[in-house]
């Protein structure tokens, strides 16, 4: 990493989107942890039936133009009122679509709820717009400490909200309250922190010539992300109308294991580097360093969580959610490994759009998205079961987006071999450990002494790694 401004405003900006992800994550992990005991499976399966759809079309509503923000070389009052009128007006047409949907799709997946769900969560369709413009202005300017601040305070409030329900038996409705509740907190404190850095004029958008620019990029950011979405929410659909709901509820409990290392802690580091990219886009050697440094630190933040996973996938599931939950350790232990491969693919959404190529990442999904569930219809043809529905998500990405990485970093002008060696010595290192924390287990019988021998080894690693 070159010394510069920018590797300065780099460390302050990981260090206060560590504070945000890490205070916003222990209160996710709690609110599941909570809810999955005081709801049960069935519960969480509606949920996550729900958030399935929603989850599809919040990118739509928001369009990608906070990103957009982030990465144009400049901002107009003007383009960011006009941006946030189109936000709205795309969130009131989904959520008229969700009323309208919503009868046929809980006949389809047989759940009297859904209707009622997906409406008070597809709200947040046509709340989230008034503070999209302002957060991608915040993460432009690298104010990150404001970022943090909005993102633990919109979590608590939701962690509250639905752990209070769920005690009172609201089930499923709990869970989605605060999920509304959350994205409202959260756009009020964008607005409020947003409007210290430039003032919007709401009643006067009127630059659609001025914002073409930032809305072509959005309308790639949104393909994109409708993309990813395909690789994390399809295979929840096919699992729920295949399995049913509670195989569904076990499969999202073990999922969001598989996506909370990366959205909380890897996105800490991600999510600092791309605005940095976006300045440096046109200098090779910055580029190299900009990708290579943040990708090495999330390879070491992640590879050691994850192989805590598969390690104590059990202990996790009972201690945390109850014996009601056992039947998900096993696909923890699939997400756990595939994990890994999840953990070198973290960079690339940030360095694409940095380069303002994001129809590179969208191209990529697409393409993943299709072998992610055809490799699901395969193994569920021979084994229609929830483990072999984990299991082949592991499958595709080790036979599959391995190589497929490679070929995208050749398109973005970075090396990948560098992070490749790195992320080989810490698998390693982790298995040698891994190794003498069963063997622990084995000898002593005894957690305490598993998870000291591990927990142990790992902080070793990671303050060898920080004195380098």
């Amino acid at each position: 990493m070159p010394h510069s401004p920018l590797q300065t405003a780099y460390r302050k900006g990981l260090r206060w989107s560590f504070i945000g992800s890490a205070g916003s994550g222990m209160l996710q992990f709690a609110q599941i942890a909570l809810f999955a005991r005081l709801a049960g499976p069935e519960a969480a399966g509606d949920y996550a039936l729900a958030a399935t759809f929603v989850s599809f079309l919040t990118p739509v509503a928001e369009a990608g133009l906070s990103q957009a923000v982030v990465q144009a070389a400049s901002v107009h009052p003007r383009q960011l009122a006009t941006l946030a009128w189109v936000n709205m007006g795309l969130g009131l047409l989904l959520l008229t679509g969700l009323a309208l949907a919503g009868p046929f799709l809980g006949q389809w997946f047989g759940r009297a709820d859904l209707q009622g769900l997906l409406l008070l969560m597809g709200a947040s369709l046509v709340v989230t717009p008034f503070g999209a413009q302002y957060a991608g202005l915040m993460a432009r300017e690298l104010r990150f400490d404001q970022s943090a601040r909005i993102e633990i305070v919109s979590w608590l409030v939701s962690f509250m909200y639905t752990v209070l329900m769920a005690w009172r038996g609201g089930g499923a409705w709990a869970i989605a309250g605060g999920f509304l509740l959350r994205n409202i907190v959260a756009t009020l404190g964008c607005v409020w922190a947003g409007r210290t850095i430039m003032a919007v004029p709401w009643r006067a958008p009127g630059g659609f010539r001025e914002a073409g620019a930032l809305l072509r990029f959005g309308a790639y950011e949104l393909s994109s992300r409708w993309a990813d979405f395909f690789s994390n929410y399809l295979d929840k659909l096919i699992v729920a109308k295949w399995l049913g709901a509670e195989a569904l509820g076990y499969y999202h409990l073990a999922f969001s294991f598989l996506l909370l290392p990366t959205a909380r802690i890897g996105y800490v580091v991600t999510r600092v580097a791309f605005p940095l990219i976006a300045r440096v886009r046109d200098d090779h050697a910055q580029l190299q360093a900009f990708y290579e440094r943040p990708a090495k630190e999330v390879v070491l933040l992640l590879f050691p969580l994850y192989t805590g996973l598969v390690l104590f996938a059990e202990e996790i599931t009972r201690i945390g959610f109850g014996d009601q939950w056992l039947p998900a350790a096993p696909l923890m232990i699939a997400f756990g490994i595939a994990g890994l491969v999840r953990s070198l693919c973290a960079p690339f959404p940030q360095l694409v759009k940095g380069l303002g190529k994001p129809q590179y990442w969208l191209w990529w999904m697409l393409v993943f998205s299709a072998v992610l569930c055809l490799t699901l219809a395969v193994f569920l043809h021979f084994s229609p079961d929830v483990v072999s529905a984990a299991w082949s998500r592991t499958a595709a990405k080790y036979c599959f987006e391995l190589a497929m990485l490679g070929w995208l970093a050749r398109l973005c002008g970075v090396k990948m071999a560098p992070v490749l060696r790195f992320a080989g010595k810490t698998l390693f290192i982790l298995l040698v450990l891994s190794l003498l924390t069963l063997l622990a287990e084995h000898i002593t019988r005894l957690l305490w002494l598993k998870a000291l021998v591990f927990g142990g080894g790992v902080l070793v690693l990671w303050v060898r790694a920080w004195k380098r």
